[in-house]
């Protein structure tokens, strides 16, 4: 392990150099751009890849490192909380510190939603005759009886 995450340490057969993927290769298995892999080698979510004259070369170890990469992002983790995941996989840790910060998200998407619910059947014809757009009010919906002021 290096302060940038893990390192590759190739050791095979010239069959073996042969089949490692180049950078497009593996950037197409990943569904990724090949900007986004060379991303994640500078913040140390990639080990460096080896080369052969010059060019990049990757084992399947990283193609299930990227697989590994999109998993953690569809749970809403960060880039740096995945490093961080990477380097001591604290995954219940890593979860718990989380789990707030998407419970606040699901509150404020619950409001939004009751809020696009409520403006979904406004007939006001102006801003100030409408009152889900009462500055602050307008921002934390938490009850709707429609829209109109009295």
């Amino acid at each position: 392990m290096t302060e940038r995450g893990l390192r590759l340490t190739f050791k095979g057969t010239s069959s073996q150099v042969q089949d490692a993927l180049l950078i497009g290769e593996l950037a197409q298995r990943a569904g990724l751009a090949t900007s986004a892999i060379r991303y994640y080698e500078s913040i140390g979510l990639l080990p460096e890849p080896y080369r052969v004259s010059g060019q990049r070369r990757y084992g399947d170890d990283t193609l299930a490192r990227l697989e590994f990469i999109a998993a953690a992002q569809r749970a809403g983790f960060t880039l740096r909380e995945i490093v961080e995941l990477g380097e001591d996989f604290d995954v219940r840790g890593l979860a718990q510190r989380k789990l707030p910060e998407v419970k606040a998200e699901l509150r404020l998407a619950r409001e939004r939603k009751r809020w696009l619910e409520a403006a979904s059947e406004c007939e006001c014809g102006s801003p100030e005759e409408c009152t889900l757009f009462d500055g602050e009010s307008a921002l934390q919906v938490v009850q709707v009886d429609g829209c109109r002021r009295a």
